[in-house]
């Protein structure tokens, strides 16, 4: 048999640019895959973020109100054993 022809080759050298092209372009889509994945990730722990300061400050305002009724149950005590003591 003859060797390669000239046909041969570049058919050869055409398929091997066409896996390197490919190759290539995996690459690029693994790439926007992890940087997809990386935003996507930002957000949920950006959302999760908020959520716990509105949830911390839901808290909060539920103790400050709580202790204004404790406060002012006091003072209606104390005002109360104060007309007590008159009477």
């Amino acid at each position: 048999m003859s060797g390669a022809t000239q046909y041969d080759r570049l058919l050869g050298a055409r398929y091997d640019t066409s896996r390197r092209l490919h190759a290539e372009e995996l690459q690029v889509q693994r790439a926007c895959a992890r940087m997809e994945h990386e935003v996507r990730r930002h957000a949920v722990e950006q959302d999760t973020n908020e959520r716990m300061r509105r949830a911390e400050e839901r808290h909060r305002s539920a103790q400050s109100q709580r202790a204004a009724r404790e406060r002012l149950e006091l003072e209606e005590r104390m005002a109360q054993l104060m007309r007590t003591r008159r009477a």
